[in-house]
């Protein structure tokens, strides 16, 4: 087992406890998953996908002696809490958020799941309600950042934006990492937008970035 997968059981097996971390320790928790987005995000995969009924979550969020989404071992993940996953932990790691209240970091995380509704920009607002990111254009985007999708059957897609797919000139599509169904649970894929293979609304596919 290597030393993510044993901090994470061990997480698990604390907040199953209800042993809680004081502010103090919040960046060392999470210290070894480092700050870049990306990185972080690969260090999970697969795990099977399941919307509803699970956190969804990768490992226990704990805030300022909090938690503020909980899972168990083997639970199942989703976009959502994926994507808020990675985010609550590079934003600890980032310093971002050591001085916000559990109340703030609770609304965080609802923001994230919610925010807007259907259509709504979900995971782009609830980083600029917290003030720790900013929203991007499409063309602006970069690794690490982001991202909510809609679609035109309209479902919608929570995740971690990797690079453009390109025809010429315009974007197409673009590839990410997130837990879907497709993948088993975590891992990497693709879609492209209405009118160029897929189904993705451009005008309602929205994307943030975090503060450094």
């Amino acid at each position: 087992m290597g030393r993510i997968e044993k901090i994470k059981r061990q997480l698990i097996e604390e907040a199953n406890r209800g042993i809680n971390t004081s502010p103090s320790t919040d960046m060392d928790i999470y210290s070894d998953y480092g700050t870049n987005i990306m990185s972080i995000a690969n260090k999970f995969s697969g795990g099977g996908y399941q919307w509803g009924g699970v956190s969804g979550v990768c490992i226990p969020l704990n805030h300022n002696g909090d938690i503020i989404r909980n899972c168990s071992e083997g639970d199942k993940t989703h976009c959502c809490g994926f994507t808020l996953s990675i985010g609550f932990i590079a934003a600890t790691n980032r310093g971002l958020i050591y001085d916000k209240t559990v109340k703030q970091i609770e609304k965080f995380s609802s923001d994230w799941y919610s925010a807007g509704g259907a259509n709504g920009k979900l995971c782009v607002e609830a980083l600029k309600n917290l003030g720790i990111g900013e929203e991007v254009s499409l063309e602006d985007a970069i690794e690490g950042d982001f991202c909510q999708i809609w679609r035109t059957n309209g479902s919608g897609h929570s995740v971690i934006f990797k690079s453009h797919i390109k025809k010429g000139d315009e974007i197409i599509g673009f590839n990410y990492r997130s837990s879907q169904k497709s993948t088993g649970g975590i891992g990497g894929t693709k879609e492209y937008f209405y009118g160029s293979g897929g189904s993705m609304v451009r005008s309602n596919t929205y994307f943030g970035r975090m503060n450094s």
